[in-house]
């Protein structure tokens, strides 16, 4: 067991009803997400989030036990509603291609049945229904989406009590959306066209640092580092100087931390997109003149994100190096809550990749987290390690979901309701 699993497993053991208290007063505040993951780097010294989703994909990695849970909260947010909804529309990426997406889509379509509620996939992107098949040969239909006096329905009538977003609109928010009538999980407007992982990481800070000063620990040890830099232009290297301090400032910030806990591995930083996803816009250095000194392959890597949008803004964020180790490869965890709760986690594992090295890229692929009491037959194509603790990594990501409820009231001023 590494050093921070144990420290705050044996703090979950010794304060389990002021720790659920704590969060639970936190939850009542502003009602969590329908959905969300949280990617963590396990260092064993450090447990940390390093990426927060709000409209996550991959539930088709999630293990029988784990599907189970979802379900189970999946009903319990919908009794909660104050209209109980029976027809439930899902909006998806335009990953018509991604075997993978489709099969997470089929999966999420499954979890929702189960939950009790009809549904169907609404695609804003086709004008003729599309029948698709998924990386297991599951049927995905995909109808085209109409708006009528402001409401959302799908080509065939579907008119939908209820609209699950499953896409981050990182180039923006598909216009049929746009002031519809009914209800939409997660809102729209936390997409990543508006969202910055810098103010995520802010509103992480604080809470981070008020749990730990609660519960007495260091909370560097459940965060990562960062700094926000200003406008950037990879491609023309204008704003360069100011990444380049930005990277000085994280890095000196964790050398004195190293310095404390008497770490003697030479730190690095990762700087990333500030915002949008799939591992796009990701770099390592370990000092300021690597950035200087960047070939233009690189500057154009770093110049364009998902959907062709251009990377004007950056974070530089601490780079934690992974000792998770699966299917002797570099791995992270990905953990999967509903309505703020954890139900289940995932590995992304990477045999192209080293221990620091971002595992959000090439090469990459998933691997089944087998949680607390599940490792019979329904076990057998998922993985436990030796340093994995479920409800340690759990709590660590409620932290980064109530973050980002925060975040979001806080930078996005939207409501929260149930």
């Amino acid at each position: 067991m590494s050093p921070i699993i144990k420290l705050i497993d044996d703090l979950m053991n010794k304060r389990h009803d002021d720790i659920e208290d704590w969060l639970h007063a936190c939850r009542i505040q502003k009602s969590p997400f329908f959905y969300s993951s949280v990617d963590l780097r396990h260092s064993g010294l450090k447990l940390a989030p390093v990426d927060t989703n709000l409209f996550p994909a991959g539930f088709n990695n999630l293990s029988h036990a784990a599907r189970n849970r979802a379900i189970r909260f999946m009903k319990e947010r919908f009794a909660e509603m104050e209209q109980k909804p029976e027809r439930v529309l899902i909006v998806p990426e335009n990953h018509t291609r991604n075997l993978a997406y489709l099969e997470n889509l089929a999966t999420l379509a499954e979890l929702l049945e189960q939950s009790g509620v009809e549904v169907k996939i609404g695609n804003s992107a086709i004008t003729e229904p599309l029948q698709l098949a998924s990386m297991s040969g599951k049927t995905v239909i995909e109808l085209p989406l109409l708006k009528e006096n402001n409401k959302l329905k799908t080509s065939d009538g579907y008119n939908p009590d209820l609209i699950i977003l499953n896409n981050d609109c990182t180039a923006g928010v598909p216009e049929v959306l746009e002031n519809i009538i009914q209800p939409i999980e997660p809102d729209y407007k936390m997409g990543w066209y508006m969202r910055r992982k810098s103010e995520h990481f802010r509103a992480y800070e604080e809470i981070a640092h008020d749990f730990a000063r609660d519960f007495a620990f260091d909370p560097w040890l459940i965060s990562a580092v960062f700094n926000r830099c200003g406008i950037v232009n990879f491609r023309d290297t204008k704003g360069i100087e100011r990444v380049a301090q930005g990277v000085e400032h994280v890095l000196q910030n964790v050398r004195e931390k190293y310095k404390e806990h008497g770490i003697e591995e030479k730190p690095y930083v990762f700087i990333k997109a500030d915002s949008g996803t799939y591992g796009m816009g990701i770099m390592t250095v370990e000092s300021s003149e690597e950035l200087m000194e960047l070939n233009k392959k690189t500057r154009n890597k770093m110049n364009i994100i998902k959907e062709g949008t251009q990377n004007t803004e950056v974070i530089i964020q601490e780079g934690i190096p992974t000792i998770d180790i699966v299917e002797n490869s570099p791995a992270e965890a990905m953990i999967y809550l509903i309505d703020g709760v954890p139900v289940g986690g995932a590995y992304r594992i990477n045999s192209e990749r080293d221990a620091l090295s971002n595992l959000n890229a090439s090469g990459m692929r998933f691997v089944g987290m087998c949680d607390e009491g599940e490792c019979g037959e329904h076990a057998k194509e998922k993985v436990k390690i030796p340093n994995c603790n479920f409800s340690v990594f759990g709590l660590v990501a409620t932290l980064a979901t109530l973050a980002a409820g925060n975040e979001v009231y806080d930078s996005l001023n939207i409501g929260f309701s149930i």
